[in-house]
């Protein structure tokens, strides 16, 4: 697991580093193409969190909350929260099941999933378009390896 910076440490800054210039070309492509789906997703009255959960329970229906918590990577009280809004605007519902409620999409949601989701995909491959499908591979795994890093 990487160390966090030393406030200790004495030498300079240089952004031309490779690592710190992958984490910088990293964090504004990921801006730019947050900021793009959240433009969009603001027609729907959705945030990019409501989104991930519609996206999520639509994907895996009869999760709990905890489980959706730990997939979204966000505590279970930003999931109630969550929650709260999307079973407001009658998106999403629990469903009882012994001592556990069940998280599943209600026809508005599930049409909403069914159209959003595809969209989506569809967004997504437009973006990354200026690579080859072999680039966005490379570039997948490369994404995956640092991710696994992290944990």
């Amino acid at each position: 697991m990487a160390q966090a910076p030393s406030a200790l440490n004495p030498r300079r800054a240089s952004t031309g580093r490779p690592a710190v210039l992958a984490w910088l070309r990293m964090m504004r492509v990921t801006q730019h193409i947050g900021k793009a789906w959240s433009d969009l997703l603001r027609e729907h009255q959705l945030s990019p969190a409501q989104f991930n959960v519609i996206a999520t329970v639509g994907g895996q229906p009869g999760l709990t909350q905890r489980d959706l918590s730990q997939k979204l990577l966000v505590t279970q009280g930003n999931t109630s929260q969550l929650l709260l809004h999307l079973d407001q605007r009658q998106l999403i519902e629990r469903r009882p099941v012994g001592k556990e409620k069940l998280l599943h999409l209600t026809p508005t949601g599930q049409a909403l999933f069914d159209a959003l989701v595809p969209a989506h995909e569809d967004w997504l491959v437009r973006r990354f378009g200026t690579l080859t499908a072999e680039e966005q591979k490379q570039l997948a795994q490369l994404m995956q390896r640092l991710e696994r890093a992290q944990r």
